[in-house]
């Protein structure tokens, strides 16, 4: 229970600190990406939004955000490993292990995100724009706290030493 409330104030102190501000602020581009990708899609397609559209519009309505899901984690890895916890990544580079760890944790941030994105898209009747912006919210918090205590968190690993070997 003592381990419990520690790491509650980490987490607290970990939102209260800058590097959550620069997750912000690199989400915030991802949210950029993520929608205008998506947007894009909706018009190159010509997707009827509308209450009167058909089944096919309706699976990609469901289909499309994945493509700017998937461009937005490219581009949040980068600037979140280069930029967001630079100083946890100094000793360590752009990887595919921690990219992949960091998909990981998308991934599983997808739940809340998908989760309103439906609540909002078939139960409130708002726009699917809307609706994804809400979603990509809903998976913020997912996101950081996976970022910061599973992607990007080095337990206190400083620079192998060789050791000689006694010969004698």
């Amino acid at each position: 229970m003592k381990e419990f409330f520690k790491n509650l104030k980490n987490v607290f102190d970990a939102l209260t600190k800058f590097q959550f501000m620069r997750f912000c602020v690199t989400g915030s581009l991802g949210v950029i990406t993520d929608a205008v990708i998506y947007h894009v899609f909706l018009w190159l397609l010509h997707v009827n939004a509308g209450r009167d559209r058909t089944t096919a519009d309706t699976i990609l309505l469901f289909i499309l955000p994945v493509f700017g899901y998937l461009a937005a984690v490219i581009q949040n890895y980068l600037i979140n490993h280069l930029w967001t916890f630079g100083k946890e990544t100094e000793s360590h580079r752009v990887s595919f292990q921690l990219f992949f760890k960091f998909f990981a944790v998308s991934l599983f941030s997808l739940i809340p995100r998908y989760a309103f994105y439906t609540f909002l898209l078939i139960f409130n009747n708002i726009t699917p724009d809307l609706a994804n912006i809400g979603g990509i919210a809903a998976g913020m918090f997912t996101n950081f706290f996976g970022s910061k205590f599973v992607v990007f968190r080095f337990r206190n690993e400083g620079p192998k030493q060789i050791e000689a070997k006694d010969e004698n």
